[in-house]
C-alpha cells in the first residue's frame, strides 16, 4: 500500500468535484464525489484508512471555499469512513442485497446529518423542502455509486 495510491485519487476527485460537479447539478442538488471515494477507500482498506481519508478529503474540500459550516465535511466524511470501514471483508459473508443495503444506509445517514446542519432553517420552517434536498442529494449520489459498481465493484480486492 503506497501513499500515492491514496493521494493521487484524492487530488483527482477534489479537482473533479470543484470543476465538473457544477455541470451535473440538478437545481441545487449535486453528487458528492469525494464521499464516493471515501466509501471505496473504506470498504477496500478498512476503518482507519476510511477515517483518515475522510477527514483529510473533507478538510481539503472545506478549505476550497465551498463550505458554509467549516468542519462539517471532515466530521461527516470521517463518520462515513468509519461506518463503511466496518463493511470490509463482509461481502462474502452477506447477501449482495444486504451488503448494498448497508452501504446505502450509511450514505443516507451521512447525508441526513449533513443536510440537518446545512439546511437547519429548512428543517425548522419547511420540512418538505428539507426532505426533498436530503432525498435528492442521497439518491443522486447513490445512483453514481450504483453505476460505478458495474465498472469497479467496491468489494473488489477485499
Amino acid at each position: 500500500m503506497k501513499w500515492t495510491d491514496f493521494i493521487v485519487p484524492i487530488i483527482f476527485i477534489w479537482l473533479f468535484q470543484l470543476l465538473i460537479a457544477d455541470f451535473l447539478t440538478i437545481g441545487t442538488i449535486r453528487p458528492d464525489f469525494p464521499l464516493i471515494l471515501i466509501l471505496y477507500f473504506s470498504v477496500r482498506h478498512g476503518r482507519s484508512i476510511g477515517v483518515i481519508s475522510g477527514f483529510f478529503l473533507g478538510f481539503i474540500v472545506d478549505l476550497s471555499g465551498t463550505a458554509i459550516f467549516f468542519g462539517l465535511l471532515p466530521m461527516t466524511y470521517s463518520l462515513t469512513g468509519y461506518l463503511a470501514g466496518n463493511l470490509k471483508g463482509l461481502f462474502k459473508k452477506m447477501s449482495p442485497i444486504s451488503y448494498a443495503f448497508c452501504w446505502t444506509l450509511i450514505i443516507t445517514i451521512q447525508f441526513f446529518i449533513f443536510c440537518l446542519i446545512q439546511y437547519q432553517e429548512l428543517w425548522a420552517f419547511n420540512k418538505g423542502v428539507f426532505l426533498g434536498k436530503w432525498f435528492g442529494t442521497t439518491i443522486y449520489t447513490i445512483s453514481f455509486i450504483t453505476l460505478l459498481q458495474f465498472i469497479s465493484p467496491m468489494h473488489k480486492n477485499e
